[in-house]
């Protein structure tokens, strides 16, 4: 592989640029090829019409157009696998260099509005975590995404994804596989198209239907049989046919209710069974070691089998409206047979499938997590300590992982040093860095290396208020918000290690009152054991951090007294002691400052 992740991705993409070069030059000649076997074919039958021609002729011409039709389409398919292989990584280049994504996925469909830091910490929506990991080929995968990222782990699951992640990381001709899966890159796997199918009740088709089914539909064919092959007599096929064919629409009219969901509901199943039976494929056939991996491939096994029958059944479905197959399939009545097979499938797999789902989504979603521990060789992965010592997380030159080119910071929250009392001016940082802090937890947590040089951390659940604003539909003031997720954060806290993260607590009220609410809060938070970081500009707050035993304070200002809005976004010892008012009114041209 080349040196950078940079390097590989356009290596890549100039080895298959030529390919698909080369690929396009066979193609145009293949259509030429056909194109001249098509007009011998037509010039064939205008010869052999007008009797210039021997009838053997035309089929002699039609040889070079049939020989040159699964050509054709192979090289179609190679193009196709081509365009996307190309698009995979030029997705790639796109990332490591920080531009923009041209479709980037947002996984706000998975939002709980009353989650303790998803939009605080900008985990899901545009520019979010999310977004910047959502390499996953499947919204299964995406779901398994967003749960790593807004579900707190144990110690043990995390370190299981580690290792998971570890071993996927240098696998860059899996993850092609894995974007290869489909037809096209564009097919769904929509989560809740499973979820609705499977929560609906079985039919409970009587047991008997089904071989009174296969007796009349087959009785109905060798009768079709019987008169092509000159053995019946048209007078004795016509009243028998009439009689099964009646006896089949009484049946298809008795169970009609109970047909025609189940054929509504498979109808945007087969393709996404066919995502899911290559996926597990290429799950099981992976020689892993990582205990997380191996427990994915063995809570799979049978499935294949069961889905290949599955698929046997949809595909009747896709058919049966055909024009090919739209008669013989009221002949033998084929959407009433489907029906009644996949009922039963359902019965008999339906809770395995769940488990085959979440086991692809989540082989799906450590495969992208890999891909940013491939993208970002920079990054560490971090220790993690056991949940029975105290809360601790430490970071060595940790930067924002959501901002390219971040300053660095290190951050020691600890036994020794409880919260940071962050204070400074707007602008100064403090809220970027507190959600540094919670956004590098959120990727410890999930498994994958983060942007730090060495970490270290407890198993930690998250609380933080940072982006509370006032709700007018729910009769909500900002400040009574901010008292809701306080309460929710010290519950959280009573029974876990916590890391709580928050910003301008109590800004809603006056400072007397501030102080003496945010000393309240703070006593109790710490009293639970949980570690955090506060910010402030209100300089009447940084009494809660004059016990060194407890908490430090801590600034974020411009190095430079001539330009104090010349911010380095650095985190310093002690109070900040510098105003700024001179120049934001510089700044807004205001007055004769």
């Amino acid at each position: 592989m080349a040196g950078s992740p940079e390097a590989f991705y356009k290596q890549r993409l100039t080895e298959l640029d030529a390919g698909h070069r080369q690929n396009q030059s066979y193609h145009d000649r293949l259509l030429l090829g056909a194109t001249v076997a098509v007009l011998l074919f037509a010039g064939a039958n205008v010869g052999a019409f007008r009797h210039a021609l021997p009838g053997w002729a035309v089929g002699l011409a039609a040889v070079p157009a049939i020989g040159l039709i699964f050509p054709f389409l192979k090289s179609r398919r190679e193009r196709e696998r081509l365009t996307r292989s190309i698009a995979l990584y030029e997705a790639g280049v796109a990332r490591v260099t920080h531009q923009p994504a041209k479709q980037p996925q947002t996984g706000e469909v998975f939002r709980d509005p009353a989650h303790l830091y998803d939009r605080d910490l900008n985990i899901l929506g545009r520019d979010s975590l999310f977004a910047t990991l959502a390499t996953t080929r499947t919204g299964w995968g995406q779901r398994a995404l967003a749960g790593s990222l807004l579900v707190s782990p144990s110690r043990e699951e995390t370190l299981a994804r580690q290792e998971a992640i570890r071993e996927l990381a240098p696998g860059t001709q899996l993850r092609q596989e894995l974007a290869m899966l489909g037809s096209n890159a564009l097919q769904p796997t929509a989560p809740e198209t499973f979820d609705h199918w499977l929560a609906e009740p079985a039919a409970e088709f009587p047991s008997l239907l089904r071989p009174l089914l296969y007796v009349t539909s087959s009785f109905a064919g060798l009768l079709l049989l019987a008169w092509l092959a000159g053995r019946l007599p048209l007078d004795t096929l016509l009243p028998n046919l009439a009689a099964v064919l009646g006896l089949q629409a009484a049946v298809a009219l008795r169970y009609r209710a109970k047909v025609l969901p189940i054929l509504e509901a498979t109808a945007p199943l087969p393709g996404q069974v066919q995502i899911l039976r290559d996926g597990l494929a290429l799950l099981r056939k992976q020689n892993s070691a990582a205990r997380h991996l191996v427990g994915l491939q063995e809570s799979c096994g049978g499935a294949d089998e069961a889905l290949a029958d599955l698929q046997k059944q949809l595909f009747v479905v896709e058919q049966r409206k055909t024009e090919l197959f739209y008669l013989p399939g009221l002949v033998v009545n084929a959407g009433t047979h489907a029906s009644v097979r996949i009922d039963r499938w359902k019965r008999l797999h339906g809770g395995a499938l769940r488990g085959w789902i979440a086991a692809f989504g989540s082989f799906d979603a450590l495969s992208a997590l890999a891909t940013y521990a491939f993208e970002h060789p920079e990054n560490c992965f971090p220790e993690m300590l056991s949940a029975e010592e105290p809360a601790t997380f430490e970071a060595t030159l940790m930067t924002h992982p959501l901002l390219p080119n971040a300053v660095a910071n290190d951050i020691s929250l600890n036994a020794g040093e409880r919260f940071y009392l962050i204070s400074g001016s707007n602008m100064a940082g403090k809220s970027t860095l507190l959600r540094a802090i919670g956004l590098t937890v959120v990727l410890a947590r999930a498994g994958c290396p983060v942007p730090a040089r060495r970490a270290r951390l407890s198993p930690l659940k998250i609380g933080v208020s940072l982006a509370l604003t006032d709700s007018l539909t729910e009769r909500k003031s900002k400040f009574l918000a901010e008292v809701h997720r306080l309460r929710e954060i010290l519950l959280m806290a009573r029974r876990s290690p916590a890391l709580f993260l928050i910003d301008e607590l109590f800004s809603g009220t006056n400072s007397s009152d501030r102080l003496t609410a945010a000393e309240a809060v703070l006593d109790e938070l710490l009293t639970t054991g949980a570690i955090g970081a506060l910010s402030t500009h209100d300089l009447a707050l940084t009494t809660l951090a004059t016990d060194p035993r407890r908490g430090v304070n801590v600034h974020m200002a411009s190095p430079d007294l001539d330009d104090p809005l010349a911010f380095d976004y650095v985190l310093k010892p002690g109070v900040n002691t510098r105003t700024n008012a001179l120049a934001f009114l510089r700044l807004l041209n205001l007055g004769s400052a």
